[in-house]
């Protein structure tokens, strides 16, 4: 099994083998709760996005979502329980995907912490490309 988390390959054998302990299933409640307190129809992106538990919930809450991966059997995966949202789901690399117009809210659950520490100022910097200001 490939041990580098910044390659697609990482991540696409634990999904193709259903080897995810961190997929808890299910939306967690502190995102129910902030999703309450955001702006309606806020522009959220989705870095990592794996199973899509949270792109579908706060696209059925009214948001306007696009949830990325750069792991084909993620976005499978994905794309299967999203259902009627499934084209909010991409393909993509986090570090060299055009995500177009400022986002709202950048949500992720364990992105950042999957990377290897010497790409987190590219994280960061990436994060700033994308928020609009005041984010």
């Amino acid at each position: 099994m490939a041990q580098d988390s910044s390659r697609p390959d990482f991540w696409e054998t634990r999904y193709r083998d259903h080897v995810t302990p961190w997929d808890a299933g299910r939306v967690p409640a502190r995102l129910q709760q902030y999703a309450r307190e955001m702006k309606p129809g806020a522009r959220v992106l989705i870095p990592g996005c794996g199973s899509g538990y949270e792109a579908y919930f706060l696209a059925d809450a009214g948001f306007d979502v696009l949830a990325i991966d750069f792991s084909a059997a993620a976005v499978e995966v994905a794309k299967a329980n999203l259902g009627r949202f499934a084209d909010l789901v991409r393909l993509a690399d986090f570090f060299a995907f055009d995500a177009g117009p400022a986002y709202d809210v950048m949500f992720e659950r364990a992105f950042l912490c999957a990377l290897p520490r010497k790409m987190w100022g590219d994280y960061s910097r990436r994060t700033r490309n994308w928020l609009r200001p005041g984010a």
